[in-house]
């Protein structure tokens, strides 16, 4: 009498069976990926502004909407980037002049954009509590407006975070004046003891 397959089938079964799902994972995975890497581009095809607030993904998120513009200024040699740069309601000039430097040096020296295909403006300051922001156009030759692309927001004082490897030595985070550290009751007693020592 023949020995019985009927293991071996099962077991082939279960491997093809196995394989299978994992495939079908795979190809979920991909999919999911292919939608995150391209959902951008698909946002500013369709003319809608991207939003980057100030927050813990606006690094990765700016770093990669510029990416998109400097290639669209590569597909299109005669278009130029206008940013327009709004401070905040308790900042100053001074403040939003920095922040339009900090850009532009970051854009030039990172990003390897023609300066002078690089236009910034100060449009003033919001009367809102809406944090500082920067709205970026891509103008073409024939425009004078040009279509917004992206709006990146910043912290009160502070520069937008634009890389996630930035070195704060040549593009420091403070532009404004620091807010004071509260101090704590620990921090009053070391005070008064070095102020006793002082005294002696």
């Amino acid at each position: 009498m023949l020995p019985s397959d009927e293991g071996g089938c099962c077991s082939r079964g279960a491997s093809q069976f196995q394989r299978s799902a994992f495939l079908g994972d795979m190809n979920k995975l991909l999919l999911l990926l292919v939608m995150i890497v391209f959902a951008p581009v698909v946002c500013l095809a369709q003319n809608d502004a991207a939003i980057v607030q100030a927050d813990a993904n606006a690094c990765e998120l700016n770093s990669l909407y510029f990416d998109i513009i400097r290639n669209e200024l590569a597909s299109n040699p005669t278009a130029r980037v206008t940013a327009k740069f709004y401070a905040g309601k308790d900042e100053d000039n001074v403040v939003s002049k920095k922040r339009a430097d900090y850009v532009r040096k970051f854009l030039e020296q990172h990003k390897g954009f023609d300066p002078s295909r690089l236009e910034f403006s100060n449009s003033g300051q919001l009367d809102t509590k809406e944090n500082p922001k920067i709205e970026f156009y891509i103008v073409q030759s024939n425009e004078s407006d040009g279509k917004l692309y992206l709006v990146s927001y910043a912290q009160p004082n502070k520069t937008p975070c634009l890389d996630c490897c930035e070195d704060e030595r040549v593009f420091p985070q403070y532009i404004g004046s620091k807010p004071r550290r509260k101090m704590t009751n620990q921090r009053k007693k070391r005070k008064v003891i070095k102020t006793r020592r002082t005294s002696r």
